[in-house]
């Protein structure tokens, strides 16, 4: 049976930047068995980032990035202030999700608003 798993992270990157220690930016996890209650979850999560943050971004239409540009941190090793990112992540089995073309029109037709472009 797969697991899904929808994940909040907040952090200095964008959510698909999977870097080694990437794990200790989430803020919220939730564990499902059934497809339906994750994809559900994910569309509320993603609804309420994108009304609470001015700006977003999405990769591989499961891995959105929120922020507003006034939410820094000051990084010392770099001597500077650095963007806060709200990340939403929906992994399948621990790997990130590929949602089916229905899926993509059904649970993230909100993608359409998204900056796509973005470049990180």
């Amino acid at each position: 049976m797969a697991k899904f798993q929808v994940i909040v992270t907040k952090g200095e990157y964008e959510p698909w930047w999977f870097f080694e220690d990437w794990k200790k930016d989430i803020e919220l996890s939730f564990a499902y068995t059934e497809k339906s209650d994750a994809m559900s979850q994910y569309q509320v999560l993603a609804t309420e980032l994108m009304e609470n943050y001015p700006n977003s971004a999405v990769k591989k239409n499961v891995l959105l990035a929120t922020w507003s540009e006034d939410e820094t941190q000051y990084c010392e090793e770099c001597d500077d202030d650095i963007q806060t990112f709200h990340g939403l992540i929906l992994l399948v089995d621990e790997s990130v999700y590929e949602p089916t073309p229905d899926e993509l029109a059904t649970y993230f037709s909100f993608n359409k608003r998204l900056d796509l472009s973005k470049d990180a």
